[in-house]
């Protein structure tokens, strides 16, 4: 789901109170791309997911090469809960 404008606020606001900067760990880009919420299935110890827990995430993207980077949703803030 991509975001919207107030969640793509919320999101810059998050980065900006804990000093995130949009720069690419791997090329130095400066800014992203995108940001989508998305999920990953939660697994167990022998890496099955068993349940039907999620974690949701954003994803932004390098603008250069496509490095993608992951948040928490929740933890940022941009989803009810």
């Amino acid at each position: 789901m991509a975001l919207s404008e107030e969640q793509l606020h919320r999101a810059q606001q998050y980065f900006n109170v804990n000093g995130v900067v949009a720069d690419c760990p791997y090329c130095s880009t400066h800014g992203w791309e995108g940001g989508e919420i998305i999920s990953a299935a939660v697994v167990d110890e022998r890496g099955e997911a068993g349940g039907s827990e999620v974690v949701a995430m954003v994803q932004f993207t390098c603008r250069n090469y496509g490095h993608i980077t992951l948040f928490d949703a929740r933890r940022m803030g941009l989803l009810g809960g």
